[in-house]
C-alpha cells in the first residue's frame, strides 16, 4: 500500500532532549510489499528508551501478524538513500520522516536465503542467490549469512565459483550457466567480505586461481561480460590489498597486458575496476619501477588517451583512480629527492659540470676548467655549489630537474640565465625552491597506499609525459622568473615569490577543468594567465568575503543550524578511526618491539583487542583479536589519573586507560598525539560525551567555515542584508482560507 494513502497516526510530536539529540522520531511503518497485506501504514513516533522489540510488537499486534519475535524492522524501499535492518545499535541513525516496513528478522532471512541457495531446485537456486546480492550489503545480514551452518554461508559461495564454467553447456551446475548468474555469485561474495567479518586470508588458492581464470577467458568476445569481469577485478584488487597469503598468486597469474585490453573495451566499469586493479598491484609490487616499465612498452599512457581521455570527460571514479596512478608515476622521483650530494662521486660531478658547460660551453672548451664566476652566474647560493643539493627534500632532483632544462630545451635554459643580469633572479637557488615547492604540491613520497580520495588531482599532462616532473618543472621555473618580474622582487624575496608561484599552480591544477590540461602548452597558457595582479586581487576579494560575510547575521545563524550536522560527520569519522584500529606499544613490556592492536567492532558494541604481529602495521581481523570489552561496560580515564601514569617519564599527555569489569583495565600509551586524540574522541562519542580534543573542535571549525563557503558560492557578487527583511503588515481580515484537495 502506498503512504500516499491515508495514514493512522499515533504518538506526539518529536522532541528533543536538552543534550540536543532527539529522543523520539516520527517514523512512517508500512508491511511488507511482498506479504500484499490489506492494512493501513503507521505514522509512529520512536521513543529511544522503548526497546524496538516492544514496538514491533506492539505493530504486529495492531496488524494481526503472528511470530512477531521472527521479525524486524527495515529501512523501505521508499527511503531514499537508506537502507538495511534496524537495530538497537543503528537506530539513532533514524531520522523524521524515514519509512520502514516489517519483515523478516536477519537470523531467520539468512536461513531461509541460505536454504535457497543450497537448494536443489535450479529456478530457487537462482532466486536465492539473486536475494543473497540484495541483501548483502547490510552488515547485521552478512554477520547472520556469514555464521549459518558453522560458518558455511562463504564457504558454498566459494564452492559454487569454483565448480563455474564459462563456456555454454560445459557447466555440470545449471544455475551457474547463466553468466548473469555467475555475476551474482560473485557480487554476494564480494559484498559479504568487504564488512570484515571473515579475512581474506580464508579463501582457498584454487579459489583465487579460479577467479583469474574466469577474467583470463573474459578477455574473448564471446564470454566477455561486464558485471563477471568487474566483480573479479573487484575480488582480486581485495585480495591484493588484504591477504598476505594469496595475494602473490595474483602477482604472478595476472598479465599487465591482458588488463590493458579490458580498457579497450566499451565499458566504464570494467575501466574503472582495470584501473583498481592495476594500482593495487602498484601498490604491493615488490618492484614498482618494473612494473610502471612494463606498462610503459605497453603504451598504457596512449592506452588511455585513445580510450579514456578522447571518449568525453572522464568519469569521477575513472578519474580518482588515475590520480592515483598519476601519484605512482611521480613518485618514481623520491628516491632523487631523498639523496643528497655526496663528493667525489663521478656520476654527480659529471651531472653537475652540465650546467656551466651548456651555458658556457665555448669558455668551457678553452680553459677546460670551471671558475668560480661560472657558478656564481648560474645563481648558486655557495661559493661550492654542491652545498645547494645537500638538503633533502630536494636532494639530487633538484640538479635532475636543472640539467634537464638544460639538455633538453637550451634556448629557455640560456634566455633565463640572461634575464638574471637585469632582474636578480638567481637560477639555481630558485631552482631548488622552486623543486622543493613542487614536490610539496604534488606529494612527492607521499604513496597512496590505502587507496583513498588523498590525491593529487588528475592531470593527464603527467601521465602522457615520459618525465612528468621534470617538464613540470620546466613550465614553472618559467613562470616563477615571470611572477619575479612583476612582483620586483629582490634577493630576499624568494620566499614570498615561491608563496605566489604556489598558489598559481595550485589554482591551476586544482580548477575543475584541471583534465584538459593535456600538453605542456596548455599548461604554460594556463599558468601564465594567472598574473600576479590577479593572484593579489583574488585574495583580497576572498578576504573581504570571508571577513564581512561569514559575520553576518544571517550567515551566523545559518552556521548554528549545519553544525550539529557537521560535529556528527567528525564523530562518524572518528568512530570509523576506531574500527580500523591501530596499534599501541605494550605498557610495562620489556622489549620495544611487542605491541597490541586495539578495534571497534563495526556495530560500535564491542571493543576487541589482542597481540599485533611485527609494529600492528597491518589490521588485524576481528576473529584473531581474543580480548574484547562490552562498551555499555566500560569507562574511559584520561592522563594523570590513569594507573600507568606513574610509571611514563615522558609522553604521559599521550596516555588513557579504559576500565571494565568493575575493577580491570586496559593501558594504552599512544604513539603520535593524532592517534591519541583520534582515540580519546572516539571512545567519548561511545560513551556519549563531547570530544574533548583540541584537534576535534580544530576539525569542526574547519568542515563548519567550508560548508560555510560552499553554500555561498552562488551568493558571489550578492550582497547579504545583515538584519533580517521588515515583516509585513497584517492584512486586513483574515476571512479566507486554503483548501487542500
Amino acid at each position: 500500500m502506498s503512504l500516499t494513502s491515508s495514514i493512522s497516526l499515533v504518538g506526539g510530536p518529536a522532541t528533543s532532549s536538552t543534550s540536543g539529540k532527539q529522543d523520539r522520531v516520527k517514523v512512517a511503518i508500512e508491511p511488507d510489499p511482498a506479504n500484499k497485506m490489506n492494512v493501513q501504514p503507521i505514522l509512529r513516533d520512536f521513543e529511544h528508551s522503548i526497546p524496538l522489540s516492544s514496538i514491533l510488537k506492539e505493530v504486529a499486534s495492531r496488524w494481526n501478524i503472528e511470530r512477531p519475535e521472527t521479525l524486524s524492522f527495515k529501512y523501505s524501499k521508499d527511503s531514499k538513500g537508506k537502507f538495511g535492518y534496524v537495530t538497537e545499535d543503528n537506530r539513532q541513525e533514524l531520522k523524521n520522516g524515514d519509512i520502514l516496513c516489517i519483515a523478516l528478522s536477519p537470523s531467520y532471512q539468512a536461513k531461509e536465503t541460505y536454504d535457497k541457495v543450497n537448494s536443489g531446485d535450479p529456478q530457487i537456486k537462482m532466486k536465492g542467490i539473486e536475494e543473497l546480492l540484495s541483501l548483502s550489503r547490510d552488515s547485521t545480514f552478512a554477520v547472520e549469512f556469514i555464521s549459518m551452518n558453522n560458518g558455511t554461508g562463504i564457504q558454498t559461495l566459494l564452492v559454487m565459483t569454483e565448480k563455474s564454467q564459462l563456456s555454454p553447456g560445459a557447466d555440470k551446475s545449471p544455475p551457474l550457466a547463466d553468466k548473469s548468474n555467475l555475476s551474482n555469485v560473485l557480487g554476494a561474495f564480494q559484498e559479504l567480505m568487504e564488512h570484515g567479518i571473515v579475512s581474506w586470508d580464508t579463501v582457498g588458492d584454487n579459489f583465487v586461481k579460479k577467479v583469474v581464470n574466469i577474467l583470463d577467458r573474459s578477455r574473448d568476445r564471446d564470454y566477455f561480460r561486464p558485471s563477471i569481469v568487474h566483480r573479479c577485478m573487484g575480488i582480486l584488487e581485495s585480495i591484493v590489498m588484504n591477504s598476505s597469503l594469496h595475494y602473490h598468486i595474483v602477482t604472478q597469474e595476472v598479465n599487465p597486458q591482458s588488463l590493458l585490453e579490458y580498457i579497450r573495451k566499451d565499458s566504464p566499469e570494467v575501466t574503472h575496476y582495470t584501473l583498481v586493479l592495476i594500482n593495487a598491484l602498484l601498490a604491493k609490487a615488490d618492484n614498482q619501477r618494473e612494473l610502471l616499465r612494463q606498462l610503459s612498452e605497453q603504451n598504457f599512457s596512449r592506452i588511455i588517451h585513445d580510450n579514456i581521455l578522447q571518449r568525453g570527460p572522464v568519469d569521477r571514479d575513472i578519474a580518482h583512480q588515475l590520480s592515483i596512478y598519476q601519484s605512482f608515476i611521480l613518485n618514481q622521483v623520491e628516491g632523487r629527492m631523498r639523496t643528497s650530494f655526496r663528493d667525489g662521486d663521478s656520476t654527480m660531478e659529471t651531472l653537475l659540470k652540465q650546467l656551466p658547460h651548456r651555458a658556457f660551453s665555448d669558455e668551457y672548451r678553452s680553459k677546460g676548467s670551471i671558475a668560480e664566476q661560472h657558478w656564481k652566474q648560474l645563481g648558486f647560493s655557495q661559493a661550492n655549489p654542491r652545498d645547494d643539493f645537500r638538503e633533502t627534500p630536494p636532494g639530487l632532483l633538484a640538479l635532475d630537474c636543472m640539467e634537464y632544462l638544460a639538455r633538453t630545451k637550451h634556448d629557455v635554459y640560456t634566455r633565463l640565465l640572461f634575464a638574471q643580469m637585469d632582474n636578480p633572479c638567481p637560477f639555481a637557488k630558485t631552482s631548488v625552491a622552486l623543486t622543493k615547492v613542487l614536490c610539496s604540491i604534488f606529494r612527492i613520497g607521499e604513496q597512496p597506499a590505502d587507496i583513498s580520495y588523498n590525491v593529487t588531482e588528475f592531470i593527464p599532462l603527467l601521465i602522457l609525459n615520459e618525465e612528468p616532473f621534470k617538464e613540470i618543472y620546466c613550465i614553472t621555473i618559467q613562470l616563477l622568473f615571470k611572477t619575479w618580474r612583476e612582483m620586483r622582487a629582490g634577493i630576499l624575496d624568494l620566499e614570498k615569490v615561491t608563496a605566489v608561484v604556489t598558489k598559481q599552480i595550485t589554482t591551476v591544477i586544482q580548477s575543475q577543468d584541471a583534465s584538459t590540461l593535456t600538453s605542456s602548452d596548455t599548461f604554460r597558457n594556463r599558468l601564465f594567465e594567472l598574473s600576479y595582479k590577479k593572484i593579489t586581487e583574488s585574495e583580497e576579494h576572498t578576504q573581504l568575503l570571508d571577513e564581512s560575510v561569514l559575520k553576518s547575521r544571517p550567515v551566523q545563524d545559518l552556521k548554528k543550524k549545519i553544525t550539529p550536522e557537521i560535529n556528527e560527520l567528525v564523530k562518524r569519522e572518528r568512530l570509523n578511526h576506531l574500527v580500523h584500529g591501530s596499534a599501541f606499544p605494550k605498557v610495562g613490556a620489556k622489549r620495544r618491539d611487542q605491541y597490541f592492536y586495539c578495534r571497534l567492532h563495526p556495530n560500535h558494541k564491542v571493543i576487541h583487542f589482542g597481540d599485533a604481529a611485527g609494529h600492528g602495521q597491518t589490521a588485524p581481523p576481528l576473529e584473531s583479536l581474543d580480548n574484547k570489552i562490552q562498551v555499555s561496560e566500560m569507562r574511559l580515564v584520561i592522563g594523570n589519573e590513569c594507573p600507568h601514569a606513574e610509571r611514563l617519564r615522558k609522553g604521559s599527555n599521550m596516555i588513557f586507560s579504559i576500565f571494565y569489569n568493575s575493577n580491570e583495565h586496559l593501558d594504552f600509551c599512544a604513539p603520535t598525539e593524532t592517534v591519541h586524540n583520534i582515540w580519546v574522541d572516539g571512545l567519548s562519542v561511545l560513551l556519549d560525551k563531547d570530544m574533548p580534543s583540541k584537534a576535534a573542535e580544530e576539525d569542526l571549525e574547519t568542515l563548519v567555515n567550508m560548508d560555510l563557503k560552499l553554500r555561498l558560492l552562488d551568493l558571489e557578487n550578492i550582497s547579504i542584508p545583515s538584519q533580517p527583511p521588515v515583516k509585513p503588515a497584517d492584512p486586513p481580515s483574515f476571512d479566507f482560507y486554503y483548501k487542500l484537495d
